[in-house]
């Protein structure tokens, strides 16, 4: 017991001193390794919106293609989905 409560002892007096160890006050960045720093207007931060485009308008029944080309099918919001095959399942 005494022997457990020295380890606990001796684990908590190095978390207290290792907590102490580190630069203090602002920290800078460092320069990037594989290209130039950032200008000056780069560095300053950003106090307003973003506009982000948003999608490209289409028409309803204009086709949706992938990367490869293919045609990504559209969901019928009309068709019914059918849930009759939900029943439960035993963890076996």
């Amino acid at each position: 017991m005494m022997k457990r409560l020295t380890t606990i002892g001796l684990f908590a007096v190095a978390a207290g001193v290792l907590s102490g160890c580190g630069v203090r006050g602002d920290l800078d960045r460092p320069p990037p390794i594989f290209s130039s720093p950032p200008n000056e207007e780069a560095r300053q931060p950003v106090a307003s919106a973003v506009e982000v485009d948003a999608a490209p308008e289409r028409a309803e029944d204009e086709a949706y293609y992938n990367g490869l080309g293919g045609e990504i099918p559209k969901a019928d919001p009309e068709a019914e989905i059918g849930e009759t095959g939900l029943d439960e399942v035993s963890p076996d």
